[in-house]
């Protein structure tokens, strides 16, 4: 139970960490009054990636120590799941690349970015949501939770679809947002 806290932890301290960064870019290039109104208005967005991010920061760090305690070799499986992990927050942050391109002399980019924050916001959202049934499925195939293994669900079906699905939302909001 302990070390099930400590993952609880991580995840919780990963998704706080990542509005605190959220908050952080926002401030620095515009400032803290719109951080606030930004936040307040995509609060559920910010909420929903924050929360998917711990959940893969505490199955990441559940899936770890699963791997130092019983030695299984699932190194591949854990650096996709990273991989997805990096990308649902590189594609939550990149509408925020906006507020500073200007800056860099880059406001056709910029311009590009603010057009398409709804598209990035939800790709992030749907990445995230495909990182944890990575993650689901890494732990159900090597065996590394009873409770997990036991499921009745073939995690690597339900992360193919959501892997699929994820593909058509994002092909129907790119062309509902152009």
């Amino acid at each position: 139970m302990a070390a099930m806290k400590r993952h609880i932890i991580t995840g919780t301290s990963a998704a706080v960490l990542l509005i605190i960064v959220y908050l952080g870019i926002i401030t620095l290039a515009q400032d803290w009054s719109h951080a606030l109104q930004q936040t307040a208005d995509l609060w559920y967005w910010v909420l929903a990636l924050a929360g998917g991010f711990g959940i893969q920061a505490g199955l990441f760090s559940f899936i770890r120590h699963s791997i130092r305690k019983s030695q299984t070799a699932t190194t591949g499986s854990v650096a996709a799941s990273g991989g997805v992990s990096a990308g649902s927050m590189a594609a939550c942050c990149a509408h925020h690349l906006a507020d500073v391109l200007p800056l860099l002399g880059l406001s056709g980019v910029a311009i590009f970015l603010v057009r398409y924050q709804l598209f990035f916001i939800i790709a992030g959202v749907l990445s995230n949501i495909v990182g944890i049934t990575i993650m689901l499925e890494t732990i159900q195939r090597h065996g590394l939770s009873d409770k997990l293994g036991g499921w009745k669900w073939n995690m690597n079906l339900v992360k193919k679809g959501a892997m699929v699905s994820a593909a058509l939302a994002l092909v129907a909001v790119f062309f509902l947002t152009s």
